[in-house]
């Protein structure tokens, strides 16, 4: 069950931290990046929307691998952070 994101809402900052609306095919989430997992994702540091949405679909996998595994928050959130980049990474396969 994969997150994709939503064409009817964009994404947005608010609160220092990035809000990615998107959705499986039963429901709808939203993914809050926080700050520190904006800067963290690549160098330099940066938390701005184009941070944002240059690695929207990272996010949306990170999100995805903690839906998966059970880690959703209440009410259709889960909250991304530099801790839970730095964990799917360590699943991924090296190219």
């Amino acid at each position: 069950m994969s997150l994709q994101t939503r064409r009817d809402l964009p994404p947005f900052i608010r609160d220092e931290n990035g809000h990615l609306p998107m959705s499986d095919k039963t429901e709808n989430w939203l993914v809050i990046v926080t700050r520190e997992a904006l800067e963290g994702i690549a160098s330099p540091p940066d938390a701005s929307e184009a941070r944002l949405l240059e690695y929207a679909d990272i996010f949306g996998q990170v999100a995805t691998y903690k839906l998966e595994h059970g880690r959703a928050g209440a009410e259709e959130t889960i909250w991304v952070q530099m801790e839970d980049v730095a964990e799917w990474r360590s699943t991924q396969s090296p190219t």
